[in-house]
């Protein structure tokens, strides 16, 4: 007879792993930082009704939150609908927010998702994830990213905190002051 131990690192790559919640993390000079300049994007919105160019959006307004999602992870989604309550009070003080979902097969899904979930900020379709590798966030299923009127990162965030909606509206915060 086999005893199998299951410590609690490998118990949590195993519940992550069944999940889909993540993948193993990114680090050092891999991952992006404040400072650098976010990665530029022309893409379309899942709906297909709009082309959302990240330059013309940092250029129209003080800056851009961009959301990397995937609907599979639980707790994606609550991060995701934080971010929602944080566009609600930011988006109309000239913040673009743009989603990004990491669900590459199922754009039929996605569209439904954000339906469904009333997701009122824009949510593009990244085929072939070029996007989504030029942020580094293939390794998470939540990412997010602001950056200023020129195009500099000043919040970089590789997971979904507790505190997101805090840590988003801090840094949105600024960039209003240095307007």
């Amino acid at each position: 007879m086999r005893t199998f131990a299951i410590t609690a690192l490998s118990f949590g790559a195993l519940v992550l792993a069944i999940t889909g919640c993540a993948k193993a993390p990114v680090t050092g000079p891999e991952r992006l930082q404040v400072g650098d300049i976010a990665p530029s994007f022309i893409l379309t919105t899942v709906d297909g009704s709009d082309e959302i160019v990240s330059g013309k959006v940092i250029q129209d307004n003080l800056g851009m939150v961009v959301i990397f999602w995937s609907m599979t992870c639980p707790t994606c989604r609550e991060a995701l609908a934080a971010c929602e309550g944080v566009y609600e009070q930011y988006g109309k003080m000239s913040m673009a927010f743009v989603g990004i979902n990491f669900d590459q097969e199922n754009l039929q899904g996605v569209r439904a998702f954000v339906k469904g979930e009333n997701i009122k900020f824009p949510n593009v379709w990244d085929p072939g994830a070029r996007i989504t590798r030029a942020y580094r966030a293939f390794d998470y299923t939540f990412s997010v990213f602001v950056a200023d009127k020129t195009g500099k990162l000043v919040l970089v965030q590789y997971d979904h905190p507790p505190d997101l909606a805090a840590r988003l509206s801090k840094a949105l915060d600024g960039l209003l002051a240095k307007q």
